[in-house]
């Protein structure tokens, strides 16, 4: 989730983020029952700070003094870099303070001597170590990432690769990697990668099979390159067990959020479908406002949002595609979203926007659309929402504020990532970290989802995390968008029968979907590589990392407008 704040009103921006309006008054007070301490005596009579375990001095006392402090400003904000002389100790105690100010589990935290850590290390340890009721960490989203990539993906939706998305299904060997998607206008695409394709060589390396060091260093090199113009032969093998070749260069990928929209004729009525695969480019503002408008003007009577690749981004865009969905009446005077803080920061209620903002120029673009027009609304009582394990922070905010204002939301597919959480991610030398600092909740007050929202045939009572709706495991043999695709037919399949479709078993990888009264396939599991399997692993990201990634805030970015003031 992400933030930003206007005329002293709230309201947010999330990748998972939203606009604090404070934090940078929040060095230990704000209704801390921290005391300022004075920092002990340096005994090497130097400007290095001495650690006594629980005592804590404000992260104001530490930020941007620099080991390697950058000059100049980010060709990317144009804003300066406040960077001075300082060391990765003063660092360290910095990624302490900050921590210690505004983690959402701070008390959960054992503090630790920051001499005895490398920078990243110690960043990493500061967490809480308690599980879910699953029994998987409840903080899987500590992350830090340098300044530039992150700046590079917000400000311009760009990261650096080919513009193929992988379901890492095994990354030791024998390996299993195949495309889930592929970026539109990218080399990938106009060359013919085609989803559901299985990697079989890189520059003539099995990627299959090899366990060879050198050669995992050559893919590792090859697949995850930030050197553009860096061409690289890759071989797969499709749908069809047709073997292809094709050549690629590297090259910073611009990312295409609203991938498809269209409006499909059904017997039931025409049904809106939307492939959204982030909130984190502001730039789909202006592409959503554009495409309610023509649903409204075509009349849909239905709508499947496709959020199964969409890791989050802006609140703020997650909550007008909302608004948009549900309309005045069914939100007015409703939270999207309250926003749960620590005991040292008060909590924030974010509303439905229901105006354009213009983000891109918000955060420091150009203006890309007119701020304070009016959002079209379709005042859909039910919409659709596909999603996998790859759904994470905003798109899952998405479907519990709907829930909590009454709209029912069927969800078909598999269940979300789990990240009910959010951050004001944070700059300091050229780092920036992303830290749990918030709890986002409904307006009935639920947000207990952190093993992720499950689609369920029968919700069992009290368990809010289940929602109404198909579990079904994605497969990639037909394009997205396709109405014989398996999670959009399932959607529309309900959407006439106002039930699950059952699911024929597939012998082959190439046989289409086919909906029979059948027991759903259980073939497709996804198993993440991540580094627990045996042999030699490559590197690979989750979909909780992406979350992270795509969860974004900068807290210099305070200002959005929002009408929650006249609500």
């Amino acid at each position: 989730m992400s933030f930003i704040f206007k005329n002293k009103q709230s309201i947010l921006s999330l990748s998972v983020a939203l606009g604090i309006t404070l934090l940078s008054g929040c060095g230990g007070s704000s209704g801390s029952s921290d005391t300022t301490i004075t920092p002990p005596t340096n005994n090497n009579g130097g400007n290095e700070p001495t650690w006594v375990q629980d005592q804590f001095q404000p992260s104001s006392d530490f930020v941007a003094q620099c080991e390697s402090p950058r000059s100049g400003s980010s060709p990317i904000t144009n804003i300066a870099y406040p960077d001075k002389e300082g060391s990765e100790l003063l660092e360290k105690h910095w990624q302490r303070a900050f921590n210690h100010e505004t983690y959402l589990w701070y008390k959960e935290v054992v503090d630790k001597d920051p001499k005895d850590y490398g920078l990243e290390e110690y960043f990493a340890q500061l967490k809480t170590t308690a599980l879910t009721d699953s029994g998987t960490p409840k903080d899987q989203f500590h992350w830090m990432q340098p300044t530039t990539e992150v700046e590079e993906q917000t400000q311009l939706g760009v990261t650096y690769g080919y513009g193929i998305s992988f379901d890492y299904q095994s990354s030791s060997a024998p390996r299993s990697w195949q495309v889930k998607n592929v970026t539109p206008d990218t080399q990938a695409f106009t060359s013919g990668v085609s989803r559901g394709s299985k990697l079989l060589e890189v520059d003539g390396i099995d990627f299959v099979n090899t366990t060879s060091q050198s050669d995992l260093d050559a893919l590792n090199s090859a697949m995850f390159s930030r050197n553009e113009g860096e061409s690289h032969t890759f071989k797969f093998i499709d749908i069809n067990n047709e073997e292809y070749e094709v050549i690629l260069q590297t090259a910073a990928i611009s990312g295409v959020p609203l991938q498809l929209a269209k409006t499909l004729d059904t017997p039931q009525g025409k049904v809106g479908y939307l492939l959204l695969n982030s909130f984190n480019n502001a730039t789909v503002e202006k592409d959503l406002f554009e495409q309610f408008n023509q649903f409204s003007n075509e009349q849909i009577t239905d709508l499947v949002v496709d959020l199964r690749y969409n890791g989050g981004g802006f609140l703020a865009i997650s909550s007008q595609l909302a608004y948009m969905v549900a309309g005045r009446d069914t939100t007015q005077n409703k939270v999207y979203e309250t926003i749960v803080y620590n005991d040292k920061i008060a909590n924030q209620a974010i509303p439905f926007v229901d105006t354009t903002i213009d983000l891109r120029r918000l955060i420091g673009g150009d203006s890309i659309i007119q701020e304070n027009q009016p959002l079209p609304t379709l005042d859909l009582p039910r919409v659709y929402v596909l999603t996998t394990g790859s759904s994470c922070s905003a798109s899952e905010s998405f479907i519990n504020s709907l829930i909590g204002v009454g709209v029912e939301v069927i969800q078909i597919g598999e269940t979300t990532c789990g990240k009910p959480y959010g951050f004001v991610s944070q700059d300091n030398c050229g780092s920036t970290y992303f830290t749990v600092q918030f709890k986002g909740e409904n307006h009935l007050g639920f947000g207990d989802y952190a093993d992720g929202l499950v689609p369920a045939k029968l919700p069992e009572a009290g368990k809010q995390y289940q929602v109404q709706g198909c579990p079904i495991q994605e497969d990639y043999l037909d394009a997205l968008g396709d109405e014989q695709e398996i999670l959009l037919s399932s959607a529309l399949y309900y959407l006439a029968n106002n039930s699950c479709p059952e699911m024929l078993p597939k012998s082959t990888l190439a046989q289409p979907n086919t909906l029979m009264n059948m027991p759903t396939p259980t073939s497709m599991q996804i198993n993440l590589g991540n580094g627990s399997e045996t042999g030699s692993t490559l590197n690979t990201r989750t979909p909780l990392q992406d979350a992270i990634i795509n969860d974004v805030y900068f807290d210099k970015f305070h200002h959005i407008y929002s009408k929650q003031g006249e609500r």
